[in-house]
């Protein structure tokens, strides 16, 4: 399944927390995904994960939110592709509830409501510089209106990769696959938003 990392199944694809307003374009973020399986089956978002403010956890989970105990996880009823699901975590850090949604797989024992909280506890406890190339490929990909995906007249195996047109001064606009973006263009691209 293609993906902007080998490493893991796992991405957190926005910094720090998510107001209401931010939600919807989080929850949008494949609509322009070629009409695939992968698309209709809801694949692309298994493993996404970001965190909420407060006001934002209460707006997505409704009522259930009183049901979760500090540290519980609970199974949002919106309507998602088959399947994937789409979960809201509190998780208690330094004395402080922070929530988190994230979508995990129906059809992959990887990418579980138990494996998704295990990694979100692993990033949110270790040195957070470990996995910043990922976020910054998916705060570049959610910031960049000139984005796509590979298709057939890519070479063979591209296709299905997220793309990216880049602007680099005194040159015409190259389109670039996102997993392929140099060091030097994240720190461009991280500074341009």
């Amino acid at each position: 399944m293609p993906t902007t990392s080998l490493l893991s199944p796992f991405r957190r694809i926005h910094p720090g927390p998510v107001s209401i307003s931010e939600v919807p374009a989080l929850l949008s973020r494949h609509d322009s995904a070629p009409m695939s399986l992968r698309r209709f089956t809801g694949i692309l978002h298994a493993g996404e994960w970001f965190e909420l403010d407060e006001n934002a956890a209460r707006a997505i989970a409704g009522g259930v939110i009183t049901t979760i105990r500090p540290g519980g996880t609970a199974s949002l009823t919106v309507r998602r592709p088959e399947q994937i699901r789409s979960v809201l975590f509190s998780l208690l850090t330094n004395e402080r509830e922070r929530w988190f949604h994230g979508f995990v797989s129906l059809t992959d024992p990887a990418i579980t409501a138990a494996t998704l909280r295990a990694a979100i506890v692993a990033r949110e406890s270790s040195d957070q510089g470990a996995d910043m190339r990922q976020e910054w490929l998916e705060l570049i990909w959610n910031k960049t209106e000139a984005r796509g995906y590979a298709d057939e007249i890519w070479p063979p195996g591209n296709e299905g990769f997220r793309t990216i047109l880049i602007q680099k001064a005194g040159y015409r606009p190259v389109l670039k696959l996102l997993a392929h973006l140099s060091g030097d263009e994240i720190a461009r691209l991280i500074g341009d938003s």
